[in-house]
Formats: C-alpha cells, sequence, structure tokens
C-alpha cells in the first residue's frame, strides 16, 4: 500500500478551505491537483520535491521565468523607494516612466492608464468607448476572451436575437449581460461589414483578439486586421486590440506592431509586469482624454501599483536590450519546442497540430496544417489532448490551459533535451494507454 505523500495532505486541506482545483476556471486532467511549493527559472517543484517543467506561466505573466534576478532586484529597489500609492491623490515616479516607455514603443498608445487586472482593464476600455461615443454596443467576436465579468463573456448575434452562448457560461450571469454586446464571427471581413452596416451608428467599439491567443491561437487571415480597420474607420467605429496575451510577447510593439494595424485602444497585462499583476490600456489621446478629466470614471485603489510598475519598466528595458536578442531566444526556444511536439507526436503514430504567435502555442490532435478559426478543429480529438496533458504531468511537464504552452527564453539548452525526452515519455504513455 501506498503511503500518504506531503502532496495528499496538502490536497485534504486544500479541499477542507478552498472552493476547486484551482483559483481559476479551466478545467484540466481528470487528476488530482499539484500543490506547488517552490518554482525556479521554467520549472515548478512541488511539495514531495518532483520537478515539473511549465509551460503555464502563471498563464503568462512569467516571462522571463521564476525567480528571476533582474525581477527581484527592480521589486527590492522599488520597496525601498515606496510600496503603495495613493492613486486618486499622485503620480509616482515610475509610473511616469512606464507611460513614457508604452508611448515610445506601442503604435496606439498616445495616452496611458493603467490597472491591475487584464479583465477590468477590458471592461473599462468597454466603458470608455461607451462614454466617448455615446453609444450603446460593443461588438466582439466568437471565441474571443476579455475577461469573466459578465459584459465581456456573452453576446448576441442582433439586438433582439437569442444569447450566442448560454447554460456553458455557468449560473449568475445578470439578465442583461448579453443586452449591450453584439457578437460575430471572427476572422470574415464580409461577417464584420454585415454587423457594421446594420447598427454602426449604435456600436461603440469593435474588440478582438488580435491573434486569438485564448482559443486555439488562430492567427488572423493575410489581409483581416486591415479590412476590420478599413471597415472600422468607413464605419466611424472605434477599433480595440486586447493584447493581455500577445502584448510584450510578440514584440515590443506586441501585435500591432507585427501585424502593421493600429487600433484606437489596446489593453495590455500579463507579460507587461514580469510576473506581477498590472494591467494598461494605450490609445488615442483625444479618446483617453475622457479618462483625462473625468468625463468616463475609473477608479481602484492599487492602480498603478509601485512594485509591478517597477518590474514593468526593468521588464520593458530588458526587451529593448541587445537589438532584440530576447526576442531572437524566444523564436529559437520556440522553434526548438514546436519541433519536439511534432516529432513525438509522430513517433508514436499521431496526427499533430501545433500553432501559435511568437510566446504561446496550441496543440491539438488534427492532420490539419492551420486552425483559422475554431471552427477548422471541431474534428480534433478533445478528449485525447486532455489525456496527453494528464500524462504530460505524468512525465513532469505541465501544460497550460486549453492544450497551450507559454513559451519563455528562460529555458536552457538542457531544459530543451529534458523537456523534449519527457515530450516522447508522455506520447509513449498516450500510445499505450489508447492501445
Amino acid at each position: 500500500m501506498v503511503g500518504i505523500t506531503v502532496q495528499d495532505s496538502w490536497r485534504a486541506r486544500a479541499d477542507s478551505v478552498l472552493a476547486g482545483k484551482q483559483s481559476n476556471f479551466r478545467p484540466g486532467p481528470a487528476i488530482p491537483p499539484l500543490v506547488a511549493e517552490r518554482a525556479e527559472g521554467v520549472r515548478i517543484f512541488d511539495v514531495d520535491g518532483k520537478d515539473y517543467i511549465d509551460f503555464t506561466l502563471g498563464m503568462g505573466p512569467a516571462i522571463f521565468g521564476y525567480s528571476d534576478p533582474g525581477i527581484r532586484q527592480a521589486v527590492i529597489d522599488q520597496m525601498d523607494r515606496q510600496i503603495i500609492a495613493a492613486s486618486g491623490a499622485m503620480h509616482h515616479v515610475a509610473e511616469i516612466e512606464l507611460a513614457e516607455r508604452l508611448v515610445q514603443h506601442v503604435p496606439c498608445a498616445e495616452r496611458v492608464r493603467f490597472g491591475i487586472s487584464g479583465t477590468e482593464a477590458d471592461q473599462l476600455v468597454m466603458r470608455l468607448a461607451r462614454g466617448t461615443t455615446g453609444r450603446r454596443y460593443i461588438l466582439r467576436f466568437e471565441d474571443h476572451y476579455h475577461g469573466w465579468a459578465d459584459t465581456a463573456f456573452g453576446g448576441r448575434v442582433g439586438p433582439d436575437a437569442a444569447p450566442v452562448h448560454g447554460a456553458e457560461l455557468g449560473a449568475g450571469l445578470a439578465d442583461h449581460a448579453h443586452s449591450d454586446v453584439l457578437m460575430c464571427r471572427w476572422n470574415y471581413a464580409e461577417a464584420l461589414e454585415a454587423v457594421l452596416s446594420a447598427h454602426s451608428d449604435q456600436i461603440a467599439l469593435v474588440m478582438m483578439e488580435a491573434v486569438m491567443c485564448n482559443t486555439g491561437c488562430c492567427p488572423p487571415r493575410p489581409g483581416y486586421l486591415q479590412a476590420a480597420r478599413a471597415l472600422c474607420d468607413r464605419f466611424g467605429v472605434l477599433l480595440c486590440f486586447d493584447e493581455v496575451i500577445t502584448g510584450f510577447r510578440m514584440g515590443l510593439s506586441s501585435a500591432q506592431g507585427h501585424f502593421g494595424v493600429t487600433p484606437d485602444l489596446a489593453v495590455f497585462g500579463k507579460a507587461l509586469a514580469g510576473g506581477l499583476p498590472l494591467s494598461a490600456i494605450g490609445g488615442r489621446a483625444d479618446v483617453m482624454g475622457h479618462l483625462a478629466d473625468n468625463r468616463v470614471l475609473s477608479g481602484g485603489t492599487f492602480n498603478s501599483f509601485p512594485l509591478a510598475v517597477a518590474t514593468a519598466n526593468a521588464t520593458i528595458d530588458r526587451l529593448a536590450a541587445d537589438d532584440g536578442a530576447f526576442f531572437m531566444r524566444m523564436d529559437s526556444v520556440q522553434d526548438a519546442i514546436t519541433k519536439g511536439l511534432r516529432a513525438a507526436a509522430a513517433a508514436n503514430g499521431f496526427d499533430l497540430l501545433v500553432q501559435g504567435p511568437r510566446g504561446f502555442l496550441f496543440f491539438a490532435f488534427t492532420d490539419i496544417d492551420v486552425a483559422w478559426t475554431p471552427a477548422d478543429l471541431a474534428e480534433a480529438d478533445t478528449q485525447l489532448a486532455m489525456r496527453l496533458r494528464g500524462w504530460m504531468e505524468e512525465a513532469g511537464v505541465l501544460v497550460a490551459g486549453g492544450s497551450r504552452l507559454v513559451i519563455s527564453p528562460a529555458m536552457t539548452n538542457a531544459d530543451l533535451a529534458e523537456v523534449i525526452d519527457r515530450f516522447h515519455r508522455a506520447f509513449a504513455s498516450l500510445r499505450t494507454d489508447v492501445g
């Protein structure tokens, strides 16, 4: 009989006081939850001492991995200056410096406002668009994610239509949650044009992930973002890119710089502060001016939280150093991981799609070459993917929700060699499992 492990006892303690397997809503494999004790580099160590090569990285914030000396020093230095700022009473030095950096590097950012989480920044950008335009509707896209708040979760295909999403969103959403949000298919310019043609005089904002990182890491079709920009200009509607994931991962200028399409507004989070909680909205000066003079209100005790702002300054400076060496290393690591996954799958008789922008990957059991929308993944075997995630964890690899891998250049060549070996072990176990 196997004895009770340290992790078993911690799991029992968690079950008695915590609501759920984790403090988020993404389902994981049908295995007991991991209880982590410490982290270093790209590895998590559980309370039993087992190490896992981690592709969750906090779901994106730990762009430099864990226990990074530069991030640690930025926190220490800021603690010696100022830990808390009265966001309703003053600026602080690091906040101004960070805003200057964002205005320098992000094409759309003429003015900046800081918050804490991506969800609240998404809510603010919706309010800002309504307050600026005097219009009612936000237009978003199926399977994009803009935080967990009621008004960003669902949507209607038209003002009088039934909600696109229903019970799968869970109980408790307010009755009005879908009433002011329209929705259409993403990556189809003709679908966007049809909705704008019908309702543009009531639409304040078109809001999208520039790459659909939350579902399938689907890239925009060639010319789609340019078409969306042109349509918003034609119909007089504001355009926002939700860059909570792509921001500062795809490059210093983020997805908008990579694709050469400048939105009116953009939302940032995750990697911005190198692991600490911070979000930002950047946008046109005339639009952001509605926040500056309180025509549109937003609050938050911890907005511009000094420790996170300090690590964001350190993050931006590091990304900008050495002519983009960080991003070149990111590309090298991501290429090795992509090839390693594909090779491990092929060696064990599986067809595997691997795709994603710089810094983020997604895999699916399908023989297609690219998924432009989640509809292209309709025939993919999601249960097999979930079983693989379980075998990955058994082999010492942590995969993020939605079969995604968050990439960091902190992964050394030794880490790469070891994780590719673990990929092969996981796929071999899966092959045996499915017979």
